[in-house]
């Protein structure tokens, strides 16, 4: 997204961002492939505004801002000014606007300057960006989607952009970002702490033996087993774990009360470096690897932003013969301590869509496709 935003910015967009923290690609871009900007150091700016709300104070200024409209609205109304609200959106697109205002209204300057953590005069140049704006899209990501009363926050979001029309027209709208390509489908695929009861019933009747009930941990609750030494192994597949949990250190400490870590990845990062009493860090193929198993050339599944799922073949040669992609290593391990149970490991890593044909006798609405 970096290279996009500082071309917006250098058409005259306007870019602002809402992060607690300051993370320096929201800030600034070093283009990577243009010469003279690597050669010299140099960088273009990626935001116009950047507002640090307090952990979690996201819905306030949200309010706030939708507080500060309203504000204007009503100064419109008195002195013949053009609306701030799109009106005739509303009263063709919307229902309950009335109950809303009510709760804006509701709604104490204090609290909201409290729980943004922001100053009055931060929220109101963040509703005169958003007012000015004739076409104003919203992106929001996992600070938004896995927070404790992100659902609220997500309708805060909504009703903001309703207020004026910038939902269902072009250059307008909501974006949820919904994450990389490698993790869009996981939880369908049954990568899941609480699995539904439905997914556990399928695995049992196609793999004949049984699947364990209990629930397993989300990442915070992972951080806690292993910090009290209920869990003893971590196997990160792929991801900087340490660094993108919220509490680094914390997370650092958990990691070396391990007996052992296992880290397969692409690349090196610090996470490497937050290792248990044994550590093993198993290279891997990337995605954009050419990847050959013992029947031929293979293609993973990813599924994009936009729900559709496709086939990726890599392009580029590894760098050792001696990587093994991802399903291969994992194949590896369960061979290595299961055998040929549930099923042959190493006979269906030798040809991929062979897992596609288990996920489509696994899964609803994979049959169509398994062999893609």
């Amino acid at each position: 997204m970096l290279e996009p935003l500082r071309e917006a910015v250098k058409r005259g967009a306007q870019v602002v961002c809402v992060n607690p923290l300051k993370e320096r690609g929201l800030e600034r871009f070093q283009h990577p492939q243009h010469p003279i900007e690597m050669l010299t150091n140099s960088d273009k700016p990626t935001n116009t505004a950047y507002f640090r709300p307090a952990l979690g104070g996201d819905m306030a200024l949200l309010r706030g801002m939708a507080k500060f409209l309203l504000h204007w609205e009503r100064e419109a109304q008195q002195t013949d000014q053009p609306s701030v609200f799109d009106h005739d959106f509303l009263n063709e697109h919307s229902a309950d606007v009335l109950e809303y205002l009510g709760a804006i209204d509701d709604t104490p300057w204090a609290q909201i300057v409290e729980q943004s953590g922001l100053t009055l005069v931060e929220i109101e140049q963040a509703a005169r960006m958003y007012a000015k704006g004739k076409n104003v899209i919203m992106c929001w990501a996992m600070g938004i989607t896995q927070h404790r009363h992100s659902v609220a926050t997500i309708q805060e979001i909504a009703n903001l952009m309703l207020l004026r029309g910038n939902i269902g027209r072009p250059g307008a709208g909501l974006c949820p970002v919904r994450g990389h390509s490698n993790v869009q489908g996981d939880r369908t695929m049954g990568i899941n702490e609480r699995p539904p009861v439905a997914f556990l019933d399928s695995l049992e009747r196609r793999f004949q033996f049984k699947v364990p009930r209990e629930n397993g941990h989300n990442v915070v609750e992972a951080i806690h087993a292993m910090a009290a030494g209920r869990a003893k192994v971590f196997i990160g597949l792929g991801g900087n774990f340490a660094q993108a949990t919220p509490d680094s250190p914390r997370t650092f400490q958990a990691l070396s009360n391990c007996d052992l870590t296992v880290q397969i990845s692409t690349k090196l990062n610090r996470s490497h470096l937050a290792h248990g009493k044994d550590a093993l860090i198993l290279p891997c193929l990337g995605r954009t690897d050419i990847d050959i198993q013992t029947e031929g050339p293979q293609a993973v599944t990813v599924e994009d932003s936009f729900s559709m799922v496709h086939a990726s073949n890599g392009q580029l040669q590894p760098l050792s013969n001696q990587m093994r992609s991802e399903p291969a290593i994992i194949a590896g391990i369960a061979a290595a301590t299961l055998g040929s149970k549930p099923v042959d490991w190493n006979w269906l890593v030798a040809d991929y869509a062979r897992i596609r044909d288990l996920i489509a006798d696994t899964i609803p609405a994979f049959a169509t496709s398994t062999r893609g």
